[in-house]
């Protein structure tokens, strides 16, 4: 099967790399037709041409190493999951089962809270700026800008990239401690997770 460089490169700006959860350090190719990537703060989704015929996670490491000797003019790279190659990089898939991503994509449906004082709406959504640069990469790289569509600042955040329709991302915001002015806590980032 071929897979675009494009949403390669974009999918790995959202793999995590953290050693205790390695089943998030790959891309999951789904029998869906789906390739997914998440840190668990923010996810990339993209449909793909050809459904896979297997589910595999494709360990980060190996998919780095294809893309650059792809080089940069590269459009489309083979993937052989009966003989576990990438481009010209045998790759051993990684073992563990990735979260189900689906139960995180929002669907629209979303509302923030009604609790007095909640402030949950979408004027009070806050994310992490290295993720909001991350995200302006991936626009880059699939060739449009990234549109955000906050709905409420307790839920995931769709971004969309331009006129493309293959693939989405989501991202969590970040909610602010609590606790009042001048204690402390007031104001401080948590980051909560998206999946995994």
């Amino acid at each position: 099967m071929l897979l675009a460089t494009d949403l390669l490169k974009a999918a790995l700006v959202c793999a995590s790399s953290e050693e205790s959860r390695y089943y998030l350090r790959g891309v999951y190719l789904t029998t869906s037709g789906h390739m997914v990537t998440t840190d668990g703060h923010r996810m990339f989704v993209a449909r793909l041409t050809e459904r896979p015929s297997i589910d595999v996670i494709l360990p980060y490491a190996d998919v780095a190493a294809a893309l650059k000797l792809a080089g940069a003019r590269c459009t489309e790279i083979e993937i052989d999951l009966a003989a576990n190659r990438i481009g010209q990089i045998q790759f051993t898939p990684v073992d563990g089962a990735f979260p189900d991503w689906r139960r995180v994509v929002p669907t629209g449906e979303e509302t923030p809270s009604t609790k007095p004082g909640a402030n949950d709406g979408a004027e009070h959504v806050h994310f992490n700026h290295a993720y909001i640069g991350d995200l302006a990469k991936m626009g880059k790289l699939l060739g449009g800008t990234s549109m955000l569509h906050p709905v409420s600042a307790s839920h995931p955040c769709l971004v969309t990239f331009g006129e493309r329709e293959d693939c989405l991302a989501v991202l969590m915001p970040v909610r602010r401690g609590s606790g009042a002015q001048g204690e402390p806590g007031y104001g401080a980032i948590v980051k909560r997770r998206v999946i995994g």
